[in-house]
């Protein structure tokens, strides 16, 4: 039979076995009632010491207090011939786990979200503006506004994951050949190794815009390879995927600070600075909407920025109730 250590046993107890691991366990548990004698032993003790984890600061007298409080109950009734033997084995136990717990807490105090996506899925989210955040592995996550996804990167799991029901974020991920980054956005699937992209999920329609390395989105079965310069729409409903080059650069506004035109139509430039302001900006007259315009606005005051396009093109800019209107 296979040869169990306490580290299989703890990957057991964190529920990160596979079902092969999870059966070998079972089995060794059941093999031998010595064996399931050290489990149980080993599972008090790692419930038991998970309690300082859970403490925002460590009161050390009250949880030594609390373990021998605990030891107590747990070996009441036992033979005293038994009981030496029991105290030794679980204070050895309770040594090397409190003191890992202890150590992991500490450490765990300078890890980004306190080290929790080791052990469960942490939900990340922006409001009325766009942050940065890093990520337990060293990815970094720039979420647009009104963006909300949850990650986890368990301990011993082979995978990096992120669900993303809606809005829009820049990934720049930190390379893991051994544990690949998935992105799971409803019916879309975006798995990479390392590098960096833009995903934005709204409506039906996920996009996928790669800028550094490559990245593989898939749905339904259907697979697609996206290099550098490489963009992605792809249809919740209908499963179809279009690959394409981006347009333009305006869809990491809200990363670089910048939106960043290069001759391209005035109405392509409006169309972002309404999702980015929540406004409602109108161009009225109909031959201005293919206008090229060249510049680069600051993503702060949306008025100063409506000044600089009036200027930039020689036009006239107005507004009617909560409408901006462009002429």
């Amino acid at each position: 039979m296979e040869t169990i250590n306490e580290e299989k046993l703890i990957k057991y107890l964190l529920q990160e076995s596979d079902i092969e691991e999870s059966k070998a366990v079972q089995e060794w548990i059941e093999s031998d009632p010595q064996n399931k004698k050290q489990f149980e032993e080993i599972k008090w003790v790692w419930n038991s010491g998970k309690l300082l984890l859970e403490k925002s600061d460590v009161d050390e007298n009250e949880a030594w207090g609390k373990f021998i409080k605990l030891r107590d109950e747990k070996t009441t009734g036992t033979p005293k011939q038994n009981q030496r033997f029991l105290y030794g084995s679980l204070f050895r136990y309770a040594a090397a786990i409190t003191l890992l717990l202890v150590s992991a807490w500490v450490y765990s105090i300078f890890l980004p979200q306190s080290g929790r996506a080791y052990f469960s899925s942490i939900e990340l989210q922006s409001e009325n503006l766009p942050i940065e955040i890093p990520l337990l592995d060293g990815t970094r996550v720039t979420l647009n506004k009104n963006t909300s996804l949850y990650y986890s990167q368990k301990l011993f799991g082979k995978e990096r994951k992120v669900r993303m029901e809606g809005g829009e974020a820049f990934f720049d991920v930190k390379r893991n050949e051994q544990k690949p980054f998935i992105i799971q956005a409803e019916k879309v699937q975006i798995t990479v190794l390392g590098t960096s992209f833009h995903v934005k999920n709204a409506g039906n329609i996920t996009e996928v815009i790669v800028i550094t390395g490559s990245v593989q989105v898939e749905i339904n079965g259907n697979k697609e390879l996206l290099m550098p310069d490489e963009k992605l729409s792809v249809n919740q409903q209908t499963g179809v995927m279009e690959k394409s080059s981006p347009e333009n650069t305006l869809y990491d506004y809200y990363v670089s600070k910048k939106f960043q035109a290069n001759r391209i139509p005035l109405q392509d430039l409006v169309a972002i600075l309404n999702e980015a302001y929540d406004a409602d900006i109108v161009i009225e007259r109909e031959e201005l909407k293919d206008l090229p315009i060249t510049t680069t606005l600051e993503y702060k005051s949306l008025s100063k920025n409506l000044d600089v396009i009036r200027e930039t093109l020689n036009l006239k800019i107005s507004q009617r109730d909560q409408t901006i209107i462009i002429e």
